[in-house]
């Protein structure tokens, strides 16, 4: 008879280092040998699970019969257990196979073809799966407890680290996590990228840095280039902070587990908590369904901040003569009518003049710069008590909440877990505190590990040469927009004069801190918890910004309002510059 023979072992592991593969296939042929069967082909899986068909050679080989590409009378196996370990799937493929004229035999396990064979098939196939399901058990838990012991389970370490023997236990080794250098510096090189640049633009996009690595030469661990896919999933695998989960996912169906089921296995750290919290803010904030690709990718240097005075709706460009001109033009006007908006559009380069020099000329210069921050910079040094304190109650509420998990992790590992499920609402809602207070404990230490130090005239002259210079002198569109957009966040453009307004908190860090921090990185002084204290139209007018005018008048009208925010010890302050019209026009 003709005979196909198919070999398997269940892992890579298995294929590489045992003798299982060779030994099926001499055991094949001797049995073929012996009772004059022709072998017309072998198919060999060196690491596929019989539990389900997704086996490449398993596949080719159903398909290769049905194609008649093979003309077999019969699939030989070791054991019936190589072919398949599911009961269900066993019969399921013997049934297809029939419809061919092939059967199914086993070299070790030679039953009949008549009822009490069947029964005997039957029983052996459900053996098969009940001995596969049992072996799967223990060798879950034991991977289980090898995690808690904080021992590396097997899989390919994240890119940035490799695996090392920790322990060995006769002829088995122990391996754990350590940082692969070449590997680490591409990891941190991809956060600096999307945070700060490379220093001939802004902060790059991810698409933006798959490509600069690809240019530079950079490769995957397996030698391939960058996807943006794969510099996403670095930028929010979480194992950088030092803390890999295990048993996150079900290895078969790829289905997330449980919160309460994840195991955490020390690593050593690639990236500060603040540095990665500031990445997963800023991939929020960029995301296509918060900020559009056209604003977050824009050129245009006040896209997404400039705003009309008159309904508060965003400035969008319009075009006139053929896109010969530009224009800044209220967006509810051009998609309403002026029945909307009564607003003037104004002429895109003469808008980014008035609002470069304005910064240039106005807020950069040092003098003025050391009186807007020199509140500030008191108020920052007075609240550096308020802050440890602050930092002191996150560590309490922390250990608070990491008792009540313990409490309901063991609840559920009593047996809680399948009699109320609002254990398991309970723990996941927990475990999101925990989350939150991880990330303010992070900004909150880096407020106080880089405090903002005094502002001397040295500073100020430096740092606004420097920043004259990167809105003045450079060429590149997207590095002038995001300097800029590190001091302003809103341009709002009325009929006589342009307010523009940007956080005081972060220009003093731009200023005084040894290196640029993103702007998501500065720290607030402001309680998170005092806002749901008070109701929203109690709260007070001068809570979010106050004004710097050029006149004497203005000048004391600025005093007063910054007496009442120091009285009301404030936070969060803004500062406004006004641009006045002047001429006949802008």
């Amino acid at each position: 008879m003709r005979a196909i023979v198919y070999a398997r072992v269940s892992t890579t592991r298995q294929a590489d280092h045992d003798l299982s593969i060779p030994d099926q296939l001499a055991h094949a042929e001797r049995y073929c040998g012996e009772r004059g069967h022709e072998i017309v082909g072998r198919y060999i899986d060196p690491g596929a699970s019989a539990r389900d068909d997704n086996r490449p050679e398993f596949q080719r080989m159903m398909a290769d019969i049905k194609a008649g590409l093979v003309a077999a009378d019969l699939i030989l196996v070791h054991s019936l257990s190589r072919f398949f370990r599911d009961s269900f799937g066993f019969a399921f493929y013997e049934r297809e196979l029939a419809k061919y004229g092939v059967r199914v035999i086993s070299a070790t396990q030679e039953v009949s073809d008549d009822s009490n064979g069947r029964l005997i098939r039957n029983v052996l196939s459900s053996f098969d799966e009940y001995t596969s399901l049992e072996t799967a058990k223990h060798v879950t838990r034991s991977m289980l407890e090898n995690a808690r012991r904080g021992f590396w389970n097997g899989s390919i370490p994240p890119f940035g680290y490799r695996t090392v023997t920790a322990e060995r236990y006769g002829s088995k080794e122990k391996k754990k996590l350590d940082i692969e250098p070449k590997e680490a510096e591409i990891v941190r090189l991809i956060f600096q990228f999307y945070l700060y640049g490379d220093g001939k633009s802004g902060p790059l996009g991810i698409k933006d840095i798959a490509k600069h690595l690809n240019e530079h030469g950079f490769t995957e661990r397996k030698g391939g280039p960058f996807r943006k896919q794969f510099v996403h999933a670095i930028l929010t695998r979480v194992s950088y902070t030092g803390a890999h989960y295990f048993n996150r996912r079900d290895s078969r169906s790829g289905k997330p587990r449980p919160q309460e089921e994840w195991i955490a296995v020390e690593i050593p750290r690639l990236i500060e908590d603040d540095l990665f919290h500031a990445a997963q803010a800023q991939l929020k904030t960029r995301h296509p369904w918060v900020t559009p690709p056209r604003i977050t990718k824009s050129d245009i240097l006040l896209t997404g901040i400039a705003r009309c005075e008159h309904c508060g709706a965003p400035m969008r460009i319009r075009t006139g003569k053929g896109g010969r001109y530009h224009y800044y033009a209220c967006s509810r006007q051009a998609d309403i009518g002026k029945t909307a908006c009564p607003s003037q559009s104004i002429p895109m380069r003469t808008l980014d003049e008035i609002v470069t020099a304005a910064v240039c000329d106005k807020v950069l210069d040092p003098k003025r710069l050391e009186t807007m921050l020199g509140a500030l910079l008191a108020r920052n040094a007075r609240n550096q008590d308020r802050q440890r304190a602050e930092l002191r109650d996150l560590f309490a509420k922390q250990r608070e909440i990491k008792a009540q998990l313990d409490n309901l992790l063991e609840i559920m590992e009593q047996g809680g877990l399948a009699a109320a499920r609002s254990i398991q609402e309970r723990f996941a809602k927990r475990q999101e505190e925990m989350d939150q207070i991880g990330r303010l404990i992070a900004l909150k230490r880096r407020a106080l590990e880089t405090p903002i130090s005094q502002v001397t005239t040295e500073k100020t002259e430096a740092f606004a040469t420097t920043f004259r210079a990167h809105l003045r002198d450079n060429d590149n569109p997207a590095f002038r927009r995001a300097y800029l957009r590190l001091m302003l966040d809103k341009v709002v453009v009325g009929k006589d004069a342009i307010r523009i307004s940007g956080p005081k908190a972060v220009l003093a860090h731009q200023i005084t801190a040894d290196k640029p921090v993103p702007p998501s990185l500065v720290p607030s002084f402001v309680k998170d918890w005092w806002a749901r204290q008070q109701p929203h139209h109690q709260k007070n007018p001068y809570n979010s910004i106050y004004y710097l005018l050029s006149t004497s008048k203005d000048q004391q009208k600025y005093q007063q309002i910054i007496l009442r925010c120091r009285t009301r010890r404030l936070a969060s302050v803004h500062v406004f510059w006004v641009v006045r019209a002047h001429g006949s026009g802008y």
